[in-house]
């Protein structure tokens, strides 16, 4: 009896310090007796888990907010790769709703996490905040599945000044734009759609169908047709109106709102207004309605089948406008970070892989728990049981270990990856612009592009008049300095 109560009583002790303990320090649980090895971080190492222990690592991430099932699921998770990777794993799910607030939070208050969604949005600014680790130098040792699968240029996308500090979802991670159309429209005028692509062509099919129909051709929201910008590469500006045409060997920047292809699109948007092809209420709209006649979106082909047509409970005709284009922006639409305070930088790596490489974790993470929110058909395809799911699939990892869905006849995936491989690269792709000199001039320079934008992109507003009175107050709040700054820079970047 006393033997009992003595291990009792150590074992409430050890409950107890577990419990104490937080994730961002990357506590650990030792599985066996084995010794771990610790490095001083002043040392320039860092401390890691030795063979035999297992390792507590908490990632945040965005969704519907914490699954209904997640400690079943979270459960058998960690079963899988406990003896894998020797990693017991935590998962804060944000909601869609509280992510902006929750996630500045974690970050400026030093919130202790061990990995961390975020976009390119808050990427850059997070790193000056010095929130990351640079992974840079382990990331081959530590990741080899994501190495051999993701094309060396998409690292390119998330470095900046040559230092990597986050792991980018491989995904549809470079830009495909396709003119959308109603399949009826597309068959009752005998379209004909690949000689259509240049936005000046479409306005005699627009006025045709605006007379026939009495109906808006082009029926937009209050970001108009932004899809004129995609061709210029935004260096990190963070606005439409800055940037390098991706293109461009001599890497010129520019005031895209007086670049020809750019002024063109917007005369051409004013006309389009003024003669009832726009929705006049477009600069006033927060969303769009679900009917489109035509509308460009980015994606890839077969999701006309997959996803606009049924979204918009029509069949259309989908045509690629325009390159394939990789850039940092693209890139840059899903990245995992790791916190610089994490103590296993290296254990949140193999994670990463594991997850991106490994199909049946990847399924775990994209579908859910199985029995429960999918199940796998006899023919090795993943059925879903129900849609009650609540982690976007977008954020975990690449799509392309993903098991099909049983309800796609073709490989989605497989195009998607086709698109990846065959992009062309933006001159500017690895180039992110510093700021800092400049900062309070560009960020006075955005909110004035912001009042006129809606307007602009909406062809309220004639370019002829509008774009010399953007200019002006631009100047005014120190646009030339930007612009040069930006311009010394990227000379700098380009051997100049």
């Amino acid at each position: 009896m006393k033997l009992k109560r003595v291990l009792a009583l150590g074992t409430a002790v050890m409950m107890m310090f577990g419990a104490l303990t937080g994730c961002g320090g990357g506590t650990d649980t030792p599985a066996s007796t084995g010794g771990g090895t610790s490095t001083d971080a002043a040392d320039g190492g860092s401390e890691q888990a030795g063979s035999g222990e297992i390792v507590n690592l908490k990632w945040v991430t965005i969704g519907n907010g914490m699954p209904t099932n997640y400690d079943s699921w979270i459960a058998k998770v960690n079963e899988y790769i406990g003896p894998k990777i020797g990693v017991n794993l935590e998962m804060e799910v944000i909601s869609w709703g509280d992510w902006d607030k929750r996630r500045n939070i974690i970050v400026s208050t030093n919130e202790p996490f061990d990995i961390i969604f975020g976009t390119g949005n808050n990427y850059i600014a997070d790193i000056n905040l010095g929130a990351y680790y640079d992974i840079t130098d382990l990331i081959d040792a530590n990741m080899p599945g994501l190495k051999g699968l993701m094309p060396e240029k998409y690292w390119d996308g998330v470095k900046v000044k040559d230092r990597i500090y986050g792991v980018p979802t491989y995904k549809d991670s470079s830009i495909s734009n396709y003119a959308v159309w109603d399949k009826e429209l597309v068959e009752e005028y005998s379209l004909d759609l690949a000689s259509l692509t240049e936005i000046e062509s479409l306005t005699p099919t627009f006025e045709t169908l605006k007379a026939d129909k009495n109906d808006y051709p082009v029926y937009v929201k209050n970001d108009g047709v932004y899809y004129i910008f995609d061709v210029y590469d935004q260096i990190g500006a963070g606005t439409q109106i800055l940037g390098v045409r991706y293109d461009d060997a001599d890497a010129r920047v520019c005031f895209t709102l007086e670049e020809p292809d750019v002024y063109s699109a917007l005369e051409t948007l004013h006309e389009w207004y003024e003669k009832g092809i726009i929705n006049p209420d477009a600069s006033s709209l927060s969303e769009a309605r679900v009917y489109n006649m035509w509308r460009v979106a980015q994606g890839w082909e077969s999701a006309g089948v997959t996803a606009w047509g049924p979204q918009m409970g029509k069949e259309v005709v989908v045509q690629k406008v325009g390159d394939t284009i990789l850039s940092n922006e693209t890139v840059r639409g899903s990245i995992n970070m790791v916190s610089i305070n994490t103590k296993y930088p290296e254990k949140c790596l193999q994670l990463l892989d594991t997850v991106n490489s490994d199909t049946k974790l990847r399924d775990m993470f994209f579908y859910g728990e199985e029995g429960v929110n999918f199940e796998y058909t006899d023919d090795g395809k993943a059925h879903k049981i129900n849609n009650e799911w609540a982690m976007a699939g977008y954020t975990q990892g690449t799509f392309f270990t993903v098991t099909l869905e049983d309800t796609n006849e073709t490989n989605q995936w497989d195009e998607v990856k086709a698109l990846n491989e065959a992009a062309v690269s933006s001159v500017m792709l690895g180039f992110t612009f510093d700021a800092t000199a400049v900062s309070d001039k560009l960020a006075n320079c955005r909110e004035i592009w912001l009042r006129y934008r809606s307007e602009v992109m909406t062809g309220v507003r004639d370019p002829e008049t509008t774009i010399p009175e953007i200019k002006e107050e631009l100047m005014k709040a120190g646009w030339q300095d930007v612009m040069d700054e930006a311009q010394r820079q990227v000379d700098e970047f380009m051997g100049k």
